[in-house]
């Protein structure tokens, strides 16, 4: 799964990626920068295709459908599972003409560590989940796949939400976690961000674990597990 990560500095990402040059962006989109622990149900800059431009835009994370009666969550949907996107009756029809990218500098995963401590006198077997912080090795931001939704109130007021797609771990985050967030190479930018595009056959190729060894990750504090944390200390490196 992918339930935190952090946004730094929007504008790098602009500059990183030549395929987002002439992208249209709202004057709130960067606004709440910098997110070292962003979170779902909040709000965040994504890139998606509306009324035929590319724009960035604040969306909140944690998909509603369309068709959502209240507009409020009623199940876990701010992750999607790659295998089974085609196949899912709440995912498939975004899969097919509503898919988008959300920008990012890294992104967080809880590690099952099982330690020895002592417990009133007597050694047991504890299991800890240690907060890993992974990224770039050359810390560039990176793009992961999602899906977006408009979801609309009675007045006609739109609410804008996305999910994260999820793949299997490649062989750094194995060790670490079951899943971990797909990330979107320039080369195949375009392509995902085409609503026009329909064959869905193609597009799940995309969605593979990216590659190791561009990657690095290490150990974070607690700090990153109360979604109210903030600050620059959630990325920094602890033994």
């Amino acid at each position: 799964m992918c339930g935190r990560y952090a946004l730094i500095d929007g504008k790098k990402v602009l500059v990183a990626y030549t395929a987002l040059n002439k992208v249209k962006l709202t004057d709130e989109v960067f606004r709440d920068l910098p997110r070292y622990n962003a979170s779902p149900m909040q709000r965040l800059p994504v890139f998606a295709v509306r009324h035929d431009e590319l724009v960035a835009e604040p969306m909140q994370w944690w998909l509603i459908p369309h068709w959502s009666k209240d507009g409020k969550p009623s199940f876990s949907s701010f992750n999607a599972k790659a295998e089974t996107l085609d196949q899912s009756k709440l995912f498939a029809p975004y899969f097919k003409g509503s898919r988008c990218l959300i920008p990012a500098d890294a992104f967080y995963e809880w590690q099952r560590v099982v330690t020895t401590q002592e417990v009133r006198g007597t050694q047991k077997k504890v299991e800890e989940k240690h907060p890993m912080c992974i990224r770039m090795k050359d810390e560039a931001p990176i793009l992961f796949a999602g899906l977006f939704s408009i979801w609309k109130d009675a007045e006609g007021k739109e609410n804008p939400t996305f999910t994260i797609i999820t793949s299997e771990p490649n062989e750094l985050l194995a060790p670490i976690h079951n899943r971990m967030p797909v990330i979107m190479p320039e080369q195949h930018i375009e392509q995902w961000l085409d609503r026009t595009y329909k064959d869905t056959e193609p597009l799940k190729q995309l969605l593979v674990p990216y590659p190791a060894g561009t990657m690095k990750a290490h150990r974070v504090s607690s700090l990153v597990s109360n979604p109210r944390n903030n600050s620059a200390e959630c990325m920094k490196e602890v033994e």
